[in-house]
């Protein structure tokens, strides 16, 4: 190849180099400053929502989930109640996983009560597993005026 016939290959290379460096100065700060404004509460080690209710907890902001109807069993009806301390939410999301094995997502809205501010409450069902014992993974993103607030919590279900 000649050298005339580089020289537009190599100006078009160093264009989009230049560009995709100039977007990554750019879109960066804003990335990771969109990433640190969510609060995320530290959950208790070892709580098992199988077990008992479970609180997170950050300065004066706690949110405790309790699994009402009993001990989680796949294809059954599961009731859950969120109990918000210092945090004002308008709505509020639980999200449920399979730990170790994917069985979709389960997303649920959460019904806030009307006689007791700060409790939200919330029914779904879990996929059936053809193991023994599943471990799922619920997070709860309660939205307010300013940025959400998160929580990730733990159970096995039968």
């Amino acid at each position: 190849m000649s050298e005339t016939s580089q020289t537009p290959r190599t100006l078009l290379m160093l264009t989009l180099t230049a560009a995709c460096l100039l977007a990554s100065i750019l879109l960066l700060p804003r990335l990771l400053s969109t990433t640190s404004q969510t609060p995320s509460l530290a959950m208790v080690p070892g709580c098992d929502l199988s077990v008992a209710p479970c609180t997170s907890r950050s300065n004066d902001q706690a949110m405790t989930l309790e699994l009402v109807s009993g001990p989680a069993l796949a294809g059954e009806a599961l009731e859950f109640s969120l109990q918000l301390e210092g945090i004002q939410a308008r709505s509020v999301t639980l999200q449920l996983e399979g730990r170790n094995m994917y069985m979709g997502i389960n997303r649920l809205q959460l019904t806030e009560s009307a006689d007791q501010p700060g409790l939200w409450r919330g029914r779904t069902e879990l996929a059936i597993c053809t193991t023994e014992q599943m471990q799922w993974q619920a997070r709860i993103e309660a939205l307010g005026d300013t940025a959400p607030t998160i929580a990730h919590y733990e159970f096995s279900a039968q």
